[in-house]
């Protein structure tokens, strides 16, 4: 790894260390580093640090994509050795799934690894190692089965940007988010129910004729969505207190969060 008299310093990854747990919002995969340390003098210092990339392969092209980031700092003395460390690679649910994408049989990913001694003169370096990380399918989808329902599809819905009727009601709908980031609930709820009576406003769908059933088959497209959009508003209307329904019902944040979703979805197709 090093010209002499730095020495060679060896680095596998213990295939059977590699193990993804749930986070706080996120996963984490964790690994297990095996470094073999030369016996050395002085000259090399007490420290070896390693900048690591976690890279997962692009298709069938033979590149890579960088998923993870992780610098770690090994200790070791004169008498060399083997020394293990243990990094953790936070990786989202959307780079978690797009790699479930791309993955036609075992997970198969890369690690790359620049090496340094800092305590050496001249805080000499060596070029980059790439070593395979390799997990048997069966025991990869054991462990995403553990992660439960933390592993799940995102969508984002855009909010439409520029001036005009969409705007308006997209400026609610982030008032009602930025509310929830303060706990108001109710207020969050009030902001949603004015946003699905704006889409009304705006939208022009011709509602159903009132004594028509709403799963009626011969009911158009555009009488189905006015009626979505006015299920959504009947299931706000707590926020009015003027429902008989649902006048006093307190509401929880995950179902402000759904109605946010919904109402956000509706707009989407607003003309």
């Amino acid at each position: 790894m090093f010209d002499s008299p730095l020495g060679t310093y060896s680095v596998a990854v213990a295939p059977e260390s590699i193990w993804i747990h749930q986070g706080m919002g996120t996963h984490y995969l964790q690994l297990q580093l095996d470094i073999g340390v030369p016996e050395v003098g002085t000259e090399a210092g007490r420290l070896l640090c390693l900048e690591t990339t976690l890279s997962a392969p692009r298709g069938s092209s033979g590149s890579t994509v960088p998923l993870a980031q992780v610098n770690v700092s090994v200790p070791f003395s004169p008498d060399g050795g083997l020394q293990r460390v243990s990094p953790q690679y936070f990786l989202t649910n959307a780079q978690l799934l797009a790699v479930e994408q791309h993955r036609t049989d075992d997970l198969r990913l890369e690690l790359r690894i620049r090496a340094y001694l800092p305590q050496a003169a001249g805080y000499p370096g060596c070029a980059e190692v790439v070593e395979p990380v390799v997990v048997a399918d069966s025991r990869w989808r054991k462990q995403l089965k553990g992660l439960g329902r933390t592993l799940g599809v995102d969508m984002v819905i855009p909010f439409p940007a520029g001036d005009g009727p969409r705007q308006a009601v997209a400026d609610l709908l982030r008032d009602a988010q930025r509310m929830l980031g303060g706990n108001d609930v109710d207020g969050a709820m009030l902001r949603i129910r004015r946003a699905l009576e704006e889409i009304k406003q705006i939208a022009g769908w011709t509602p159903p004729p009132g004594s028509s059933n709403r799963n009626d088959r011969a009911a158009t497209a555009e009488q189905r969505w006015a009626g979505i959009r006015a299920a959504l508003e009947h299931q706000a209307s707590g926020a009015m207190h003027g429902d008989g329904g649902t006048k006093g019902y307190v509401y929880s944040r995950a179902e402000a969060e759904a109605l946010i979703g919904l109402t956000a979805a509706l707009l989407t197709i607003v003309p």
